[in-house]
């Protein structure tokens, strides 16, 4: 069994990451942690000799927030929104995407429209599951605000170990 100690690796969260909730819990419980600027996701893992696995942690602090960021109108000459340019780059990177949504009845919001958008459900879903089967590296998990810091973490932490098993 592979143990990697804390001291060995740093969790990376985005300069553009507004909430500061996550780094602050893992800094608390002894995990290093580093604002720095990643082009795709708010969070990242780097091991002690500047490895970094091809996997980052992209944060929604809800089911309004994904449906907004999916329905932005801002798009560019390929008629894709920012939310979509960067799942293009991370396909094309290789990168695994955890798509971490802080909010655990997300799936239930899903599906009834308790939402602020006033997109039918179906074509919501539709649009997410669309997602899902165009982007093969993107994984969409849902979870309460609370346990948000401890998902990232092990997302992080065990994507670093198995790429360091295969080394």
């Amino acid at each position: 069994m592979l143990k990697i100690d804390n001291e060995d690796y740093t969790v990376i969260f985005d300069t553009r990451e507004q909430d500061l909730f996550i780094p602050a819990v893992l800094h608390k419980k002894g995990i290093q942690v580093k604002r720095q600027k990643l082009d795709t996701g708010d969070y990242a893992i780097e091991y002690k000799d500047g490895f970094r696995p091809p996997v980052v942690v992209e944060r929604k602090a809800s089911c309004d927030e994904l449906i907004g960021n999916m329905l932005d109108h801002r798009k560019d000459t390929n008629g894709n929104n920012r939310f979509i340019r960067e799942l293009e780059r991370s396909k094309q990177q290789g990168l695994k995407v955890y798509l971490l949504i802080q909010d655990k009845d997300y799936y239930l919001k899903l599906i009834t429209g308790e939402y602020r958008s006033k997109v039918n459900p179906k074509a919501i879903s539709g649009m997410i599951i669309s997602l899902l089967a165009k982007y093969p590296n993107l994984h969409i998990i849902a979870v309460d605000k609370e346990l948000s810091p401890s998902i990232v973490y092990k997302i992080l932490y065990y994507e670093l170990r198995q790429c360091l098993k295969k080394k």
